[in-house]
């Protein structure tokens, strides 16, 4: 069952924007499959769809989208975007990282890190305005916190 509503869920987003949980759970009513937001969160995790902004709507707001993660090139990661937008220092020692950010950002950035697969990275921790980024080997510091940069300063 759950095989089936991933390929549902792939097939809905390849063939229409879907914008939100709630109107992909619609959208999985209408193909028989009953679920609860909590599983098509679940799923959405397990697949690692991305949400990916659109152009803005007539209000102002922007609007989302769920894509697969490299289904397009003209989507910067994630974790491209929270850097280039959020990031306003970086430090490092030994094999540590700090990024500052404003407050309020920090978190995201962690959650943004944390699902990288970047192998150097063991984790992070984040507060209200900071990020420590752990590396598993001190000699990756300069090649991370350059990867960090050059995000950076692809939002300026």
């Amino acid at each position: 069952m759950k095989n089936a509503r991933h390929r549902a869920i792939l097939q809905t987003i390849a063939s229409r924007p879907v914008h939100s949980q709630e109107e992909l759970m619609q959208h999985l009513a209408e193909q028989g499959f009953e679920v609860t937001q909590a599983t098509v969160s679940r799923d959405i995790k397990e697949l690692g769809l991305l949400k990916v902004p659109l152009k803005k709507n007539g209000n102002g707001a922007t609007s989302f989208k769920y894509v697969e993660p490299g289904a397009s090139r003209e989507y910067p990661s994630r974790l491209h975007r929270i850097v280039a937008e959020f990031v306003e220092q970086i430090n490092g020692s030994v094999n540590l990282i700090v990024l500052r950010t404003p407050p309020g950002s920090a978190m995201m950035l962690a959650s943004a890190i944390d699902q990288s697969t970047w192998p150097e990275v063991i984790g992070t921790i984040g507060g209200d305005d900071t990020v420590v980024v752990v590396l598993s080997d001190p000699e990756r510091l300069p090649i991370v916190m350059q990867r960090f940069q050059d995000m950076k300063d692809a939002g300026s």
